[in-house]
């Protein structure tokens, strides 16, 4: 049986159309020239940071939710569309909606960035946008408790991006959408039926991993690896949130 991830995911709710674009007669959103760039409602970066809020007992140790991005598969993107060598354009993110309503987000050299708590936004009806296509990249929830060395994650900050991936796309879907996802996903917990090899969650690595284990005391599971992902059974509640996943990898880990 096929393992079922966040590309399924995203495969199911692309049938509705993902976010809505703003442009009706050309049917796309422009950022400074860029046609069809990643973009957001904000009304639903606020139900993710919602979630991270009400489930934050998952990885207490992280301050406040983050979001990064990444290219369309989870991989970090290149210092050349970071810094616009490779179009021109280095990347950049704001909320932009009604009223001339903008507020420019700072992001990091990782490119990362926090989302802030806003009622203008909200009177706005504003959109998170990044000034790349969203061809090349998409937004990523960012929870990882610090302290943990690149090849480690922490399975609480796991299951905690997996509940705000999820609370965001909903709320970006048609209802038809979500009761379809409710039907496959045998409820509206989808974080929680990815709990067997068959059903896992891809959670996609820094570096190009060679093996993966999931660790929690002497207990042990191998994990299986795709490319730069791995397949963490983040449903299965017979592992803690203390649980880490580590990956061994041939080549030098990247910064998270």
């Amino acid at each position: 049986m096929r393992s079922l991830h966040a590309a399924l995911l995203l495969a199911l709710l692309s049938l509705g159309g993902g976010a809505a674009a703003r442009d009706s007669d050309a049917g796309t959103v422009q950022v400074k020239g860029i046609k069809n760039p990643e973009t957001h409602s904000y009304r639903a970066i606020a139900a993710g940071l919602d979630i991270f809020e009400s489930r934050h007992a998952l990885a207490p140790g992280v301050p406040q939710l983050l979001f990064q991005a990444r290219t369309r598969n989870g991989k970090l993107l290149d210092a050349a569309l970071l810094n616009g060598a490779a179009d021109g354009e280095p990347l950049g993110a704001v909320l932009a909606g009604d009223e001339g309503y903008a507020l420019r987000l700072a992001l990091d050299e990782a490119g990362r960035f926090q989302v802030p708590r806003s009622q203008p936004a909200l009177d706005a009806d504003a959109e998170l946008r990044l000034s790349k296509k969203r061809s090349d990249v998409r937004v990523w929830p960012y929870v990882r408790s610090p302290g943990l060395p690149a090849n480690q994650r922490r399975l609480g900050d796991i299951r905690l991006e997996c509940q705000v991936f999820v609370a965001i796309a909903k709320k970006e879907a048609p209802l038809h959408i979500v009761l379809l996802g409710n039907t496959v996903m045998l409820g509206s917990d989808w974080c929680a039926f990815m709990k067997d090899a068959d059903r896992a969650w891809d959670v996609a690595m820094n570096d190009l991993p060679a093996a993966a284990v999931l660790r929690e005391g002497e207990r042990s599971t191998p994990l299986r690896v795709k490319g730069h992902k791995v397949e963490v059974p983040i449903g299965d509640t017979s592992w803690g949130n203390e649980a880490i996943v580590e990956t061994t990898s041939t080549s030098k880990a990247a910064a998270p």
